[in-house]
């Protein structure tokens, strides 16, 4: 069960992750070109929010914790002297700055994104922030796979 548990922990991310690398690599390029950029990149950025935040985060979050007790236990979290809980409490502390900034993406600037440039620089800033945030995560957890 644990393995299916981590499985499907790492299908997420690679969702959240992946998703947000094609975003910046492959369609923004694409469709700034486009007469319908506005209405494209709304389309997909509902589309994405709603299988990469409401989906995906959540998901992470739930395999998260059942990752947690399966690898070291709700009980040794508050053992900071060692250093696999410290790099997971990091690593925990950054998926919750994701969770904010994406919500704070997702429904305040995504949205009026389309009638201001001040609210469409935001919601750029804020995308590539999100982006950097999770490779960090991603880090913490190769550093976890070898010990914290």
């Amino acid at each position: 069960m644990k393995e299916l548990v981590l499985f499907l922990h790492i299908v997420l991310a690679s969702l959240w992750v992946g998703g947000m690398l094609f975003l910046v690599f492959v369609l923004a390029p694409f469709v700034r070109k486009l007469p319908i950029r506005d209405r494209a990149f709304q389309e997909v950025g509902k589309r994405f929010s709603f299988y990469g935040t409401l989906g995906s985060l959540s998901l992470l979050f739930l395999t998260g914790l059942l990752n947690i007790h399966y690898i070291v236990g709700f009980s040794s979290l508050l053992d900071l002297s060692n250093p696999y809980t410290k790099t997971l409490m990091h690593k925990l502390g950054v998926f919750i700055l994701v969770v904010f900034v994406s919500l704070v993406h997702d429904l305040y600037f995504g949205p009026k994104s389309v009638s201001s440039s001040l609210h469409r620089n935001m919601a750029r800033i804020l995308g590539f922030l999100n982006l950097l945030l999770s490779l960090l995560i991603v880090y913490l957890a190769v550093k976890l796979r070898f010990g914290g």
